[in-house]
């Protein structure tokens, strides 16, 4: 399994923005520290809860990470007093602060290979957001997640444009390397690729010539909602 706010306050314009979230119990899978990178570019939030995890971060992710926390993208948050369930509670706590300020069609993620927090996914369920969590059960078996419902073609066509804004500096400048950046975020989704590629094109997001793709950044910024 590999695909997954420094301040009290989202502010306005980021809030409307944020609409993926990964909150990880790196108590319980203290191997996702690993995964931060990754987890950074598929979610637009990542919640890190610790009690007293020996994991590591590798020293050339430092200047990066700092842009995410600086950015209120990635909060990596040690409990105040240690405990057995300890990361549990604060990742609760984090799941329902953020559900209070985000977007309703917002999607949770919660890594944990402890079923205890199947509790938090279902009250996040009970009021009508999309969670699963990811991860084994006390028995090692699976989790089999239900999966991510899917959006309207608004919806991903913003996330995308959201997700080439933030991305700005590193963008493909291929048809293919397009294609797989759409699948690779996206690929949790029922999504149909070359559809969203299309509407890309129709909608003057991208145009393509000889393979390569032109960016049309006024129009970028109107589809994410900027």
């Amino acid at each position: 399994m590999t695909t997954i706010e420094q301040s009290q306050q989202v502010d306005s314009e980021t809030t409307k923005n944020i609409n993926k979230v990964l909150l990880i119990d790196l108590e319980n899978c203290p191997s996702q520290v690993n995964e931060l990178i990754n987890h950074l570019e598929q979610y637009s939030q990542v919640v890190v809860c610790y009690a007293a995890s020996g994991a590591k971060v590798p020293v050339d992710w430092i200047v990066s990470l700092t842009a995410t926390v600086n950015d209120n993208r990635l909060k990596i948050l040690k409990m105040p007093n240690g405990g057995k369930n300890a990361a549990d509670f604060g990742i609760t706590f984090w799941a329902g602060f953020l559900m209070a300020q985000l977007p309703e069609h917002a999607h949770f993620d919660i890594v944990s290979n402890d079923a205890d927090l199947d509790h938090a996914v279902n009250l996040l369920k009970s009021q009508q957001r999309s969670a699963t969590r990811i991860g084994t059960n006390r028995d090692s078996q699976p989790v089999v997640s239900e999966p991510r419902p899917l959006q309207s073609k608004q919806f991903y066509l913003q996330e995308y444009c959201i997700h080439l804004v933030n991305h700005h500096k590193n963008r493909p400048v291929k048809k293919e390397t397009l294609i797989n950046s759409i699948k690779s975020k996206f690929k949790a989704d029922s999504l149909n690729i070359d559809d969203l590629f299309e509407a890309l094109v129709k909608q003057s997001i991208i145009s393509v010539t000889d393979n390569k793709i032109t960016y049309n950044q006024q129009k970028i910024i109107k589809f994410a909602g900027m």
